[in-house]
């Protein structure tokens, strides 16, 4: 009961947090509209990787800029000899959490990624399968931003649903803030 009851309370609270995301959001609304073409991406995961990542542009490299989102492993050398370790987690990790939750749906969305997550996972861990499908999305997401295009195998129906749900929030934001 105690349980019920503290989800009830929760629910409100969430909604109202979604809200303050969208509208803090609002100045990247055409990049979000650009990232959720991807299945899987949601307005949130979206304005998550914005957050994390800033300007796109700032980034010379997609190698660098998985470098900065904490996606490459770390590399250790002594005496000409090199060691791949594990990635450094102690760096940005939101945009890596919010992926990890959204991969199955993505390889979903492209036989590409479907078969680069598998050829990975058949040679190496699942783990670094899974850090790897994340890098790939990365740098497609990347690469939408810089060329301003959706994504190559977007499933129309589902993007055109995503996008009334952004729009809806997006309406209901305006409405909020010219009533106050």
């Amino acid at each position: 009961m105690v349980s019920l009851e503290i989800l009830w309370k929760v629910i409100p609270q969430k909604e109202k947090l979604v809200k303050e995301i969208i509208r803090a959001g609002t100045p990247f609304q055409n990049k979000v509209r650009i990232l959720i073409s991807i299945k899987g991406i949601t307005p949130l995961s979206a304005l998550a990787f914005l957050a994390d990542v800033g300007d796109i542009k700032r980034f010379k490299s997609v190698r660098k800029m998985n470098s900065y989102l904490g996606l490459v492993p770390k590399v250790k050398e002594s005496a000409n000899k090199g060691k791949t370790c594990h990635i450094n987690k102690a760096s940005r990790n939101l945009t890596r959490t919010i992926l990890t939750q959204s991969l199955i749906q993505a390889m979903d969305a492209s036989t590409y990624l479907r078969h680069s997550y598998e050829d990975t996972k058949t040679r190496k861990e699942s783990g670094r399968a899974r850090i790897g499908l994340i890098r790939k999305i990365c740098s497609i997401m990347r690469r939408m931003l810089l060329n301003g295009e959706l994504f190559r195998s977007v499933k129309m129906p589902l993007y055109e649903k995503k996008m009334k749900q952004f729009d809806k929030l997006l309406k209901e934001f305006e409405e909020e803030r010219k009533s106050a």
